[in-house]
Formats: C-alpha cells, sequence, structure tokens
C-alpha cells in the first residue's frame, strides 16, 4: 500500500508539478507520505553514500528537462557495489535560464557528500528520491572528524499515515551519522531475510 501512495505522487508531481523558469520563483511545497529510515530502505532500490562529481541538465527529444549527477560512491547500503554512478533525476535549470523544478525535490549540489535513497529507474532511466526530499540527506564533517546528516525539508509536507493528517515538515531535519547507518544495514539486512524467505521480490 506505501509502495502505491509512494509511486503515485511520484507520478503526479512528474505530470502535474512543473514549473518553467526564465528567473528564480518560489514553488509551492510537494507532499509525500511521511517514512522513518527502514520504511526508506524498504520502498528504495538503491541506497548509497558519495561525493556528487557533476551535474549535466538537458532537454531530451520529447522536451522533458532532467539532470544527470555523475557521483563517486563511498558506501553501498542496498544495491549493487558500483565506484561510479550516474543518476538522472527529472528537472533542473538549463544554462539558458529555462528549468523544470518539481515541489518536494531535494536539491544536489556539486562537490556536495550525499546519502541517497532512489527508486527503481522509469522506462526511461529517471529515478526519484523516495519520499521526494525524504530520500537525500547531506554528509557533513565537523572540525573533530565527526560526521553528521542534515535533511532540507523545507519545500516539504508530510502525510501521517496512521491519521492521513498533512503536516509541515520543517526547515532542516538532523541526524547522528552512526546511528542512521546503523539503522539502514539494519533494515537492509530484515530486508534481505524476508527477500530468502520468499517473502518480498528483489
Amino acid at each position: 500500500m506505501r509502495r502505491s501512495i509512494h509511486f503515485a505522487i511520484a507520478a503526479l508531481l512528474l505530470s502535474m508539478a512543473v514549473v518553467w523558469l526564465r528567473v528564480p520563483g518560489r514553488i509551492d511545497a510537494g507532499t509525500a507520505v511521511r517514512m522513518d529510515i527502514p520504511e526508506l530502505v524498504d520502498q528504495s532500490d538503491l541506497v548509497f553514500e558519495g561525493r556528487v562529481l557533476e551535474r549535466d541538465v538537458r532537454q531530451d527529444s520529447q522536451g522533458r528537462i532532467e539532470t544527470t549527477y555523475r557521483i563517486s560512491v563511498e558506501r553501498t547500503f542496498w544495491g549493487p557495489d558500483q565506484l561510479i554512478r550516474r543518476v538522472r533525476v527529472p528537472g533542473g535549470v538549463l544554462a539558458d535560464g529555462r528549468g523544470l523544478l518539481l515541489p518536494g525535490m531535494p536539491e544536489i549540489a556539486v562537490g556536495e557528500d550525499v546519502l541517497l535513497f532512489l527508486s527503481r529507474p522509469g522506462s526511461t532511466g529517471i529515478r526519484v528520491p523516495v519520499g521526494l526530499a525524504q530520500g537525500k540527506f547531506r554528509v557533513l564533517t565537523d572540525r573533530d572528524g565527526r560526521r553528521r546528516l542534515v535533511r532540507d525539508q523545507s519545500d516539504l509536507s508530510l502525510v501521517d499515515p496512521a491519521t492521513g493528517r498533512i503536516h509541515e515538515a520543517g526547515a532542516r531535519a538532523h541526524f547522528d551519522y552512526a546511528e542512521t547507518a546503523a539503522a539502514i544495514h539494519a533494515a537492509a539486512v530484515s530486508r534481505k531475510a524476508r527477500i530468502a524467505r520468499g517473502e518480498e521480490r528483489r
């Protein structure tokens, strides 16, 4: 049920929540079902941490604008290991100022260290962060070498799956890196066990 809700929201965003820009402007918040770390892992096709090396924004033959990121992978939590990944997501801003912005989608910048939870690729190879902005964390390293995670969710509204109520996610959420990584690892182990028992398809 939760998986179908996620993909329904993603499809709605891709078909309706489109903003063409010549200059920067405000877009309304996107809406997604609230997910905790195990739920993000369960809904993801790919979960990994790495550094964003390049960003390429292009318009395809159908007129759709998409962004391809080249990322040096430091750690893969779910999915096949690769040293370099190219991830294509919908939206972006072209050099001439035209752009496609989707409410609730996270911003990813060149040079950032990121932790990403990504959906399966669609028919054109496009992926979407699971839970919209919930699916992207920035990895920061303090002066003492301790790492922490920050999630920018200022353009996101969250639906409580228990009550159906919608509330603003808040500008930023902070997470302890070690605790979050341990939670991701535990969720991945649990998911692999379910797959081995035939309770879930990979």
